[in-house]
């Protein structure tokens, strides 16, 4: 049953009715769309006008042979009849509330009503307001789940943190990404991922209590919001049960999958907390519990808060970088290992904003700032920033005769959620390059977070003659495998593959399937990350012809690099870099 609200009904005055007024009352009741009634204190419907029958099917009589919960739905039985006892013992009031009433095709229809008792008799006006219900359901739940959506999500943590007030427990929101959830649609279709994300639904709800909800804010994420709970042990313990939960496996019609999945828990005793700040922090936990690999749990606490203020500060600062001209591109080439002329060079973004230094520097390196720019508009404004200067740099070498591309990285927002292609033919345009003065650097995790948009963007980039590289290509995987349809040209290996090969035969082992694939597929392969002798006579040793890193060359201003000549293959003398820079070890 839906709320209810009471109005004070004072006592009824007026001239008596005569045979006329009462000839017509009779007709107005007969022929109005609304339900009129009167119900006996025991229940039963003792009058009722036509429109009950157009309204629900069941004829008059068949209404009032029966007590009126038979009726209704279950779960508005309990609540109707106790609002029902308690206004008979305060005539004076007129209460107003909402039941499901079944159809006679056994549908339900939502009615409004308007009742007062007097004396032995309630008497009642109701209104079909299904088709209102229906679209306020519409608007606070998931479309494919049928779960509360983030709108009454919010609204419900409201009412939990009110209550509060009146007790000594906490409330919880936890925070749940499905690991790799991707991989499923991927792998065996939509369809199944969407039978999956109903099953982890129910699965989800069966297991919590009737005080708590479980809401899915889109893909595969979802909350629950616990209340009535002691501490944030409870919580956490929670938040295991439902690690473990997903863990079992689901059957999707032939398949039977099994899911691990990411939480952050955020807990708070204060009734005049924020909802969506908790929600927030929920999320930030969440990504700390994803960082350590999946399948992790992690409590929001004073040091994720100074963490999240710290972050803050740097957006702050990076919102400031491009209108202060702090941002800077620093170029590495890439070459090929046996010597000679660079084969392309790669755009390095570096921030170097005035008045930081010492520790404070490290904070504003390219791993720390930049995801935290891809996690707000400021990613889609910095690499607007740099495929411009890196079209502009590529335009004055061509001017000097070096016609080499330069390589560009993409963020998965700029990939997905802009119109890369027409961005790309303004910069070629503007700066009358070829297409194939640019190369675009995308990374698996960027293409995975929209396979199908991403393939469609590349192929669209791929016309305009530019060439793409599929970055960071065996990071943390034990085998090798490349995401299928995409127009490549290059594959980089990660930086760690090279620096972990020596002695370890499982990376070596991805190291040369990674070669063969390419040579396979005929793209040329990058082993990115070269820093001592040994790396570079083993990435040679395992067929790779192409490199890039500190040995080979420092990322340093476009001024300072030489693409021209560069030192032969390795000998008995000593390798010496090109350029030596004090620096973060980035390539």
């Amino acid at each position: 049953m839906g709320s209810h609200t009471t109005t004070s009904i004072g006592p009824d005055a007026g001239p008596e009715p005569t045979l006329e007024s009462e000839g017509r009352i009779a007709r107005l009741f007969e022929m109005t769309s609304d339900l009129l009634a009167t119900i006996s204190l025991d229940g039963h419907f003792t009058l009722l006008n036509p429109a009950w029958e157009h309204l629900l099917g069941w004829t008059r009589e068949e209404l009032q042979a029966h007590p009126i919960h038979e009726f209704m739905h279950p779960d508005d039985v309990e609540p109707t009849l106790a609002l029902m006892l308690a206004g008979t013992h305060q005539p004076a009031q007129m209460e107003n509330f909402t039941t499901r009433y079944r159809h006679r095709d056994g549908s339900w229809r939502w009615l409004l009503w308007s009742a007062r008792c007097d004396g032995d008799t309630w008497y009642a006006a109701a209104r079909d307001v299904t088709d209102r219900m229906w679209l306020e359901r519409q608007a606070l739940h998931d479309p494919l789940t049928r779960l509360p959506n983030r709108l009454l999500l919010m609204d419900r943590a409201r009412q939990a943190l009110m209550r509060l007030n009146r007790s000594n427990s906490v409330v919880a929101m936890l925070f749940i990404d499905l690991d790799r959830f991707k991989a499923v649609n991927d792998n065996l279709g939509h369809e199944v991922g969407d039978q999956l994300l109903i099953g982890i639904s129910d699965r989800l709800a069966e297991m919590m209590r009737e005080s708590d909800t479980v809401a899915r804010l889109g893909g595969d994420e979802f909350v629950i919001l616990a209340s009535d709970i002691e501490n944030d042990g409870e919580a956490l313990a929670l938040a295991e049960r439902v690690v473990e939960a997903l863990e079992e496996p689901f059957q999707v019609g032939s398949a039977e999958v099994s899911m691990l999945a990411s939480v952050g828990v955020s807990v708070s005793h204060d009734p005049e907390a924020d909802p969506e700040a908790m929600l927030r922090e929920a999320d930030v936990a969440m990504y700390r519990a994803k960082r350590t690999g999946g399948r992790g749990l992690e409590l929001f606490d004073e040091s994720l808060r100074q963490e999240v203020k710290e972050h803050l500060k740097i957006e702050g600062r990076l919102r400031k970088a491009l209108p202060q001209h702090e941002l800077l591109l620093a170029y590495q080439p890439i070459l090929p290992l046996a010597g000679g002329r660079a084969v392309g060079c790669e755009a390095l973004l570096r921030w170097h904003p005035s008045g930081i230094e010492g520790a404070d520097a490290s904070q504003l390196l390219p791993s720390t700032f930049l995801p935290l720019a891809a996690e707000s508009d400021l990613i889609v404004q910095i690499g607007n920033w740099v495929l411009h200067s890196a079209c502009e740099q590529a335009e004055k070498w061509r001017r000097q005769g070096i016609s080499i591309p330069i390589s560009v990285n993409i963020s998965a927002r700029e990939l997905t959620e802009m119109d890369l292609a027409e961005r790309v033919h303004e910069e070629l345009t503007y700066c009358r390059l070829p297409g194939r003065a640019l190369c675009l650097e995308v990374s698996e995790e960027a293409i995975l977070r929209d396979p199908e948009r991403a393939r469609e963007a590349l192929a669209d980039v791929k016309r305009l003659g530019v060439s793409i590289a599929l970055d960071n290509v065996g990071a943390g995987h034990s085998s090798i495998s490349l995401p299928r349809n995409l127009p490549l040209d290059t594959i980089k290996l990660d930086r760690e593959l090279i620096q972990s090969v020596d002695g370890n035969k499982d990376r070596r082992a991805v190291f040369a399937a990674a070669i063969a694939l390419a040579q396979q597929a005929g793209l040329t392969a990058v082993a990115v990350g070269i820093e001592t002798r040994r790396q570079l006579a083993l990435a040679r040793e395992l067929d790779c012809s192409v490199g890039q890193g500190f040995l080979l060359h420092h990322p340093v201003p476009a001024d300072g690099v030489r693409l021209r000549e560069v030192p032969g293959a390795v000998t008995s003398a000593p390798w010496r870099p090109l350029v030596r820079l004090r620096g973060s070890r980035q390539h």
